[in-house]
């Protein structure tokens, strides 16, 4: 069963296909037959009940430099593909956040994998406290300067 998938992801043009799973993933779906259309959460948008994306049909190879060929960009409606790759790596900021909710609107009618809620609730740079245990001495601050002054001690008495 060939299936029509849609990618919100990072710019294309910019990935290190040698290192990065999305690629992998879109050379896998490609191989299984799969159709592939690319998008940036930037062309994402909402009418009414309904998630659009300005999607381009993509062809993807395991060649450093010239690894994508993009179609014409048209306007489609989310809910008809089979599955969305949510696939961005975050700056966790509003337009981030923002593409999570449009997405729960097509999830579950569409497979939007990673589960947007999910993505939105558990940021990697946060979740990971979650599990004390297996975690070093942690402190997770936005200025250099907390962190000197915060640096747990080690000394014991």
């Amino acid at each position: 069963m060939s299936l029509n998938i849609a990618v919100q992801m990072d710019p294309i043009e910019r990935i290190n296909i040698r290192g990065d799973s999305t690629f992998a993933l879109l050379l896998e779906a490609q191989k299984r037959g799969h159709a592939i259309a690319y998008y940036t959460p930037d062309r994402l948008a909402l009418r009414g009940a309904h998630v659009f994306a300005t999607v381009q049909p993509l062809k993807v190879r395991d060649q450093p430099g010239d690894h994508f060929t993009l179609g014409e960009p048209a306007r489609v409606e989310l809910a008809t593909f089979d599955v969305v790759l949510l696939r961005q790596d975050p700056p966790f900021d509003l337009a981030y956040i923002t593409s999570t909710h449009l997405l729960e609107r097509v999830h579950p009618k569409t497979l939007v994998v990673n589960d947007p809620a999910q993505v939105r609730n558990a940021p990697e740079k946060i979740f990971v406290m979650e599990f004390p245990d297996l975690m070093p001495p942690t402190l997770i601050t936005a200025t250099s300067r907390r962190s000197r002054r915060s640096a747990p001690s080690t000394a014991t008495s």
